[in-house]
């Protein structure tokens, strides 16, 4: 038997059921935190290409790109966190990316802008790039929170999830500001 510490504490035996216990545990740990790192880099590259997507100067094409884009991204979330799918589950994703496109009702008024010559194209590639960033930020940190707590495709609550996105969707749009924003490293000469 172990000695104890003196605060009624004793130590955990090397090799002991509870030791491999605490040992898994901190495993899965780390792999979760690696998932969520992973989760966090996909969602974020696909912001960038959905913020590029909204320079298709194009009216309405921009729209059909960002959810192409979205729909890439669920993909790439269920394979990361290796959840099996059917296409009725697959339906539930599409449902939802779908669903959420009042929401970026903005971002279809900013791509008929693009339509003006001129400063109807910029003012309208600005404005659908910043949405489109935050609707791609939202999407993906939903699925992703859903994801990471366990949850699969047939789980999906509608719902909670669009509570979840309104909220993201703020955060996402200030995301996408700051990349237009960030400094560019110089061209070279």
């Amino acid at each position: 038997m172990a000695e104890e510490t003196g605060d009624g504490w004793q130590p955990v035996a090397e090799g002991s059921a509870l030791a491999e216990q605490s040992e898994q545990a901190r495993l899965k740990a780390g792999k979760r935190a690696a998932c969520v790192a992973k989760a966090d880099s996909i969602v974020k590259s696909n912001v960038v290409q959905a913020m590029a997507m909204g320079l298709i100067p194009v009216p309405l094409l921009d729209v059909v790109a960002l959810t192409n884009i979205q729909f890439k991204m669920v993909d790439d979330l269920v394979k990361l966190y290796d959840i099996r799918y059917s296409k009725i589950e697959r339906a539930v994703a599409r449902s939802f990316i779908l669903g959420v496109l009042p929401v970026a009702g903005v971002a279809g008024v900013s791509s008929v802008f693009k339509a003006l010559p001129g400063v109807g194209s910029i003012v309208g590639g600005a404005g659908v790039s910043v949405t489109a960033g935050g609707l791609t930020y939202a999407t993906g940190k939903v699925f992703t929170r859903h994801f990471a707590a366990g949850g699969t495709l047939q789980d999906f609550d509608m719902k909670k999830a669009r509570q979840y996105f309104l909220q993201e969707f703020r955060r996402g749009k200030q995301f996408a500001k700051q990349k237009i924003n960030a400094p560019q490293l110089p061209a070279p000469s």
